[in-house]
């Protein structure tokens, strides 16, 4: 498996390629397990066990380091759009993303109604 540097996002799979943040090289306490997260992927585009992974390896990061890191380094908020565009790769969509949003947005959807039924 390769591994490119970027200058957005923090790390993405793609089966054969693993793009990493550039700036990661530099906080090597974040890359050693956000790339042992990216090595834990499947090389297909969706599969439950990718979605657990998502879920349930957060806990090996630092998330207080992680959030300093993103806030330092703005282009790596890219990392939480679902759908972008990349020069190299197109259009670029992480249908794990897409999942948790729409899984967000009917939960606020449900309050919002439970809400309304209630008052």
């Amino acid at each position: 498996m390769k591994i490119e540097y970027v200058k957005w996002g923090l790390a993405s799979n793609f089966g054969d390629v693993i793009e990493l943040n550039e700036n990661l090289r530099h906080y090597p306490e974040l890359l050693n397990p956000i790339l042992a997260h990216e090595l834990g992927h499947t090389d297909k585009p969706f599969t439950m066990q990718d979605l657990m992974l998502d879920i349930t390896s957060t806990h090996d990061i630092n998330q207080k380091k992680l959030i300093k890191f993103m806030i330092k380094h703005p282009k790596s908020l890219t990392q939480l759009l679902p759908i972008y565009f990349s020069k190299s790769r197109g259009i670029v969509y992480d249908l794990n993303l897409i999942l948790g949003y729409v899984m967000y947005i009917c939960l606020i959807l449900l309050g919002i109604v439970i809400g309304v039924i209630i008052i």
